[in-house]
């Protein structure tokens, strides 16, 4: 099937969206908010607190805290946070990075294909599918999966089969395309130079792979969350005793609007480490940027077939 008969599909729902330009419409939006996955522990919070408040009211009197601590242990684990969120957004920003020299690769891949390649349309052909499997089959493994419908109306049943029994999709596609170039050079169809630039191009594609590997495989180190969570619960665990005396019940909604701004910038920080999963809030769009690319390789390849 041509390239051109490819669908595009919308991006789901909780991939990485535009925020909305209104103020309240983006601070009450649910969909792609942390809240949802934190609303439990908000409310455990405040639970806590309000049967603390009800013992010390109607049963026995609880030990009183001094506020100033908190105060002060507040603004360090506040730094704490907003350290940890940043370095879940510089993972996420540097996979959006690598992902754009993915596309800029496959574009340049895709041109010289096309431009420069041999003028042998079965050759074209089978390198524009490859290259636009490659990107298709990196965001399959990035995600640990072996979904294959995409490349369906792209490759042959032999090829799918293929492909669903590699242990490493995209460096079996870059096999592919390697041979291809190989073919190109031994047949003398290419010269020398274009050959190279072939293959630096493809050599780049390899590089932004293992990036994208190096983040998915290097989780942010375990010793530094468990430090993080920690001094989170023992804050919220102990606050209540320096609230209740003075708010009594109210001290109950007090802890929940502490609680929430902690818990929210912890979970967006571990949302963000791993920028390639579905399930992971502001995921990176993987599917519109191969879509992309895919509608890349189709434009170039009727404007080929418009000059023969």
């Amino acid at each position: 099937m041509p390239l051109r008969d490819l669908q595009t599909r919308p991006s789901d729902e909780l991939s990485n969206q535009q925020e909305s330009p209104g103020f309240l419409r983006g601070a009450l939006a649910w969909r792609g908010s942390v809240t949802p996955r934190i609303l439990l522990g908000v409310l455990a919070v405040a639970c806590y607190t309000l049967l603390l408040a009800l013992i010390d009211l109607h049963f026995y009197k609880l030990p009183e805290l001094a506020v100033t601590p908190f105060e002060y242990t507040g603004a360090v684990l506040g730094l704490v946070l907003v350290f940890r969120t940043n370095a879940g957004h510089e993972r996420w920003w540097e996979a959006r990075k690598l992902w754009g020299g993915i596309v800029n690769q496959s574009r340049n891949l895709l041109l010289m294909t096309w431009h420069y390649g041999p003028d042998d349309r079965q050759w074209r052909q089978d390198m524009n599918k490859w290259i636009v499997a490659f990107a298709f089959a990196l965001k399959e493994a990035l995600r640990q999966q072996k979904n294959l419908d995409d490349l369906k109306p792209l490759l042959t049943e032999a090829e799918i089969a293929e492909l669903s029994h590699a242990r490493h999709m995209p460096m079996l596609i870059s096999g592919k395309i390697a041979a291809l170039l190989e073919q190109a050079r031994t047949r003398h169809w290419v010269e020398v130079i274009v050959f190279s630039q072939f293959e630096e191009q493809r050599g780049l594609l390899i590089d932004h792979l293992g990036g994208c590997e190096r983040i998915l495989k290097t989780p942010m180190p375990l010793v530094y969350a468990i430090k993080t969570r920690r001094f989170i619960l023992i804050y919220l665990l102990l606050l209540p005793f320096s609230l209740i005396a003075e708010a009594g019940l109210m001290s109950a909604f007090i802890a929940l609007l502490v609680a929430y701004p902690l818990l929210s910038l912890d979970r967006i920080g571990w949302e963000l480490q791993n920028p390639f999963s579905e399930q992971n809030l502001s995921h990176l769009p993987l599917e519109m940027i191969c879509d992309g690319i895919k509608s890349n390789a189709a434009i170039l390849a009727e404007q080929a077939a418009d000059r023969i």
